[in-house]
């Protein structure tokens, strides 16, 4: 108490100083040097005595305390997260968030090591088999959440489910939910994401096919096993068909083990990039008519492209008539297989979806003699072009366009 009425009047005493030294300014009182030393001697002074009394001395000492205490928990904050910059998924940077929180509150003296991890993870307690998908705002619920064994029995509905792409992605995506916040990456994993890849090309949902191989890159690396060799077959073809730096195409291709290249899938893969870079539209399209797997499904957005450059070529190269016949065989609008014998159909399917096509591309078709219609090579050369996709939109993604996607997929 006496060093606290001490402190008070020497501050009483350097305020009144200050008070008077305004009053005379304003009342316009000349003072001469001298003065003015003195008022700041005894200014300077009187504040030196305060610093120096003992309550101004602790108060400086918890201060600098609660600073150091600041600065150790930024650098060890700091450090926590340089050490998991690594982290991907959404569920491990909300676990950061838990822990970081729960060590400032412990004071920051608990170790990584003695995390209870698993009272962190989501335990799913939901029996539903069938649940749709929902974005999660906050943090999911148990009892909404299905737990493994439900899980596997929700993915076997939907590969035995006839109905169209929509509710079939919708179920998946909902599983992979569940499988992402209960943090299950095993074989388990691999078959959802590999399943819906699956879906997504069958139907050319690319932006979704692109999500699931991404992820199933990061699963494979951390060495779960699975159809390895088909997705690296379905991600070299994506590379080929939709990227046109050949930095990408070289990376990916360097990537490839030794094994790798001698699977068939990749090897067909590795095929269809010789027959694309070199312009070879009938080794393509007999690459087309013999590809395993999907990968066809993938080569089919480049088969409108592959047609273009190859009707180009001929209407150059040609003269004076190609028939359209060996057209629909090269280009892969027919199968190949010989009708029966004193039939008058041949190829009737091949031959008029390759005589639409080329209407619709400005070739010039003519019928010779014999009844037999074929390509003016000459005239088609300076007509054929390539013309703007039907279901194109503003956008430029005609799979937003939710009214012909159902119509596609309903099937």
């Amino acid at each position: 108490m006496e060093q606290k009425s001490a402190s008070k009047t020497i501050q009483r005493q350097a305020k009144r100083q200050r008070l008077a030294d305004a009053s005379a300014a304003d009342n316009g009182d000349a003072s001469s040097d001298s003065d003015k030393e003195q008022n700041l001697t005894a200014y300077y002074s009187g504040a030196i005595a305060l610093a120096n009394t003992p309550e101004e001395r602790k108060r400086r000492e918890n201060r600098s305390k609660r600073f150091e205490k600041v600065q150790g928990n930024r650098a060890e904050s700091n450090h926590f997260k340089a050490k998991n910059a690594g982290t991907g998924n959404l569920y491990a940077r909300r676990t950061t968030a838990l822990v970081l929180s729960k060590s400032f509150e412990d004071g920051g003296n608990r170790a990584v090591e003695d995390i209870d991890w698993d009272a962190l993870t989501v335990r799913g307690t939901c029996q539903e088999i069938e649940k749709r998908y929902l974005r999660l705002t906050s943090a999911p619920d148990p009892s909404t959440v299905r737990p493994e064994e439900v899980l596997e029995k929700a993915l076997l509905m939907v590969q035995n489910s006839q109905k169209n792409y929509l509710y079939k992605c919708d179920q998946l995506k909902s599983i992979r939910q569940d499988l992402t916040v209960q943090r299950i990456r095993n074989h388990l994993t691999v078959k959802v994401y590999e399943a819906h890849a699956r879906f997504a090309l069958e139907v050319g949902d690319l932006p979704e096919y692109n999500q699931c191989q991404s992820q199933l890159k990061i699963l494979y690396a951390e060495g779960i096993k699975g159809c390895h060799m088909e997705f690296a077959a379905y991600n070299l073809l994506c590379v080929i068909m939709h990227s046109n730096n050949n930095r990408d195409l070289l990376s990916s291709m360097s990537r490839l083990s030794a094994e790798a290249k001698k699977d068939q899938a990749v090897q067909h893969a590795l095929a269809v990039r010789a027959a694309v870079t070199s312009g070879n539209y009938v080794l393509f399209f007999r690459l087309y008519k013999t590809a395993p797997n999907l990968n066809s499904c993938l080569m089919d957005l480049y088969v409108e492209k592959m047609r273009y450059k190859a009707v180009s070529c001929m209407s150059r190269s040609y003269r004076p008539q190609v028939p359209v016949s060996y057209i629909a065989q090269v280009l892969g609008f027919s199968n190949g297989v010989p009708t029966n014998e004193g039939s008058d159909e041949k190829e009737s399917d091949g031959l008029e979806d390759c005589v639409d096509w080329l209407k619709a591309h400005g070739a010039c078709l003519v019928v010779d003699s014999n009844g037999e219609m074929q390509l003016d090579a000459k005239a088609s050369s300076s007509t054929i072009y390539m013309p703007d996709p039907e279901d194109a939109v503003a956008h430029g993604d005609s799979s937003l366009a939710v009214n012909d996607f159902l119509t596609r997929t309903s099937s």
